[in-house]
């Protein structure tokens, strides 16, 4: 204990339990971790969870300190809980609090009841019917959609309202939406462990101060004085501890380049080589190691392994390939596939890219397989164990030295595949938003020819038949039918893209009244999807449909998702007597 301070360790469990609340206060800023930062949080439990199944003993995760403000003098009445404020610490409190409450909706979508620990990390329950008295509530207008979207039950897996949201609202439903999308696929009693690893396996040191004063002094010492040692000065250390001399001194300055040249895709890097050579569940520290000692040494590992990885990850990440004939094809898919917001399909590249870069058209024809088979698990629904999976299949094709190119490989999609996608992208919105709007984006790309300039953080999708047309709007004259309304309005042919800013000014407005907001003298610019739409006078079911129809042709071309070559018509006739069987237990084997 330092005077005017206690510092203790806990569990997440023990400290959002019914014993505290916890609330955002007004000076503190307002939420903003991104996809990325909630991203690598449920990769880093994953891996931690699955350690913990590997080794049959408790794995612990350390979420690093919190510092809390103890000014409340009295507890909260009617719970006994007292409520403190979050000096440091809330993005991880938040983003652990959206997670919970994914798992919450998730697991009870087969058992109403499970996995009920959870609910107390999330609230207390109310009378039957009411809202629940939540443990941790946010600042201002982020609150209102943390309650309504988030921490109500079964409200992850509602659509959300998107309009009119402040950025903090805007990142907490992307944050909401990637973990469903991550843990969607997983069985019930993976959440069952999830949620009890988080209760009981992740830990705080929690620091509580009774003085906003020493808060503050204190928050500035665990933020502003050095530099906290991190993964990348872990593995540096244990791949020089060998190298002396001159050796060190040139190793260093590769080291320092490649920093330079990736920044924070340095850490990255060392997760993407595990996962392209060494044992994908392993912990990245460890495995380096592993795989360091496996090629000869750190000095070897850094020259043969290390440095060649790093550029290519630097090629991939700058979409900077240079010097054929293919480049700009090559840099088109390394671009698409930047939007997807997640990674798993760097590492197969990587393995590609260190072995065969030097021949631009194998490189650009992988890019493009792997660009079509990304997109497709998307629109088919996978979730992120079943991508990776496919993913490792590719690698380990690519290590036995399998044709890659040849027909029926684990690039490739399956017929069945094929025919689920073009089911699923009749009503890809109602699905999934994100994957909705990249496949928008990837139509801009394909008929603007330009999709570098595309902003996808600043760019959203637009009904133009909106969701919830008011009662007295022209949209219900134009659609007297409420079932073909429904339909239409969840139609890719109804759907544009807009800057966000532009979508919040539009939202339920006439069309006459949006086209004019989109094409106003002042709007910024417009994806040709959408600026298509200025000489349009009506919108109709027709001409949802026939738009439908012409995007769906696009989208077949550019996939190729129809059934119509030999080789698909060789593979769909194979798995009309088993062959479908046979080839995805041979393709699991691998």
């Amino acid at each position: 204990m330092t005077y005017g301070l206690d510092a203790y360790a806990t569990t997440l469990g023990k400290l959002l339990g019914p014993s505290h609340n916890f609330e955002v206060p007004a000076f503190q800023r307002a939420y903003s971790w991104t996809t990325d930062e909630a991203g690598r949080l449920i990769e880093d439990l994953l891996l931690a969870l699955g350690e913990a199944d590997a080794q049959g003993a408790p794995v612990g995760y350390f979420l690093g300190p919190i510092l809390l403000l103890d000014a409340d003098k009295s507890a909260v009445r009617g719970t006994g809980a007292r409520t403190l404020q979050i000096i440091d610490g809330q993005q991880r409190l938040a983003t652990l609090t959206v997670l919970a409450c994914v798992l919450r909706d998730l697991a009870r979508r087969t058992d109403r009841y499970a996995p009920a620990d959870l609910d107390d990390i999330i609230g207390d329950k109310g009378a039957p019917g009411a809202e629940i008295r939540v443990r941790l509530r946010m600042r201002g207008a982020a609150q209102r959609t943390m309650a309504a979207c988030i921490q109500n039950p079964g409200a992850t897996l509602t659509p959300a309202p998107r309009d009119d949201l402040s950025d903090s609202e805007v990142l907490l439903l992307a944050v909401r939406d990637q973990f469903v999308e991550a843990l969607s696929d997983r069985d019930a009693a993976t959440l069952a462990r999830l949620a009890d690893f988080i209760r009981t396996a992740c830990t705080v040191v929690v620091i509580t101060s009774r003085d906003v004063d020493r808060a503050h002094r204190t928050f500035a010492a665990l933020n502003n004085r050095g530099r906290p040692l991190d993964r990348c000065d872990i593995i540096n250390a244990q791949l020089m501890d060998s190298v002396s001399g001159v050796e060190l001194v040139r190793l260093q300055r590769e080291w320092d380049a490649l920093r330079q040249r990736l920044g924070a895709g340095l850490d990255m890097l060392f997760s993407h080589v595990r996962t392209a050579i060494g044992d994908a569940r392993a912990p990245v520290i460890s495995e380096i190691g592993r795989l360091a000692a496996a090629a000869g040494g750190g000095a070897k590992f850094i020259d043969t392994i290390l440095v060649p990885f790093g550029r290519a990850l630097a090629e991939i990440q700058a979409a900077d390939h240079r010097g054929s004939a293919e480049s700009d094809q090559i840099n088109r898919h390394l671009r698409h596939l930047a939007w997807l917001p997640s990674s798993e399909w760097i590492p197969p590249l990587l393995l590609w890219w260190t072995r065969h870069g030097e021949d631009p058209r194998a490189l650009a024809a992988f890019l493009s397989r792997l660009d079509r088979l990304a997109f497709g698990m998307r629109m088919l629904g996978l979730g992120s164990d079943k991508r990776q999976a496919r993913m490792q299949q590719i690698r380990t094709a690519i290590e036995k030295g399998r044709d890659m190119m040849a027909d029926g490989g684990p690039l490739d999609l399956l017929p069945e595949e094929m025919r689920n996608i073009r089911h699923n992208l009749r009503d890809l919105h109602p699905r999934s938003q994100l994957t909705c709007k990249l496949v928008l984006m990837r139509l801009e790309s394909e008929i603007s020819g330009d999709g570098a300039r595309l902003d996808a953080e600043d760019l959203t999708v637009e009904h133009i038949l909106p969701q919830k047309p008011a009662r007295t709007s022209l949209w219900r004259n134009w659609f007297t039918d409420a079932e073909e309304r429904q339909a239409c309005t969840g139609s890719l042919g109804n759907l544009v893209l807009v800057p966000r800013a532009l979508n919040e000014k539009a939202r339920n407005q006439d069309f006459e009244h949006k086209q004019a907001i989109f094409f106003a003298a002042n709007a910024p610019p417009l994806p040709r999807l959408t600026d298509e739409l200025r000489s349009v006078r009506t919108w109709d079911a027709a001409r949802i449909r026939a738009r439908e129809e012409r995007l769906l042709a696009t989208l077949d071309a550019m996939w190729q998702l129809s059934c119509t070559s030999s080789e698909s018509r060789g593979a769909a006739a194979d798995a009309g007597n088993g062959g479908l069987r046979r080839r995805r237990k041979a393709q699991a084997a691998e």
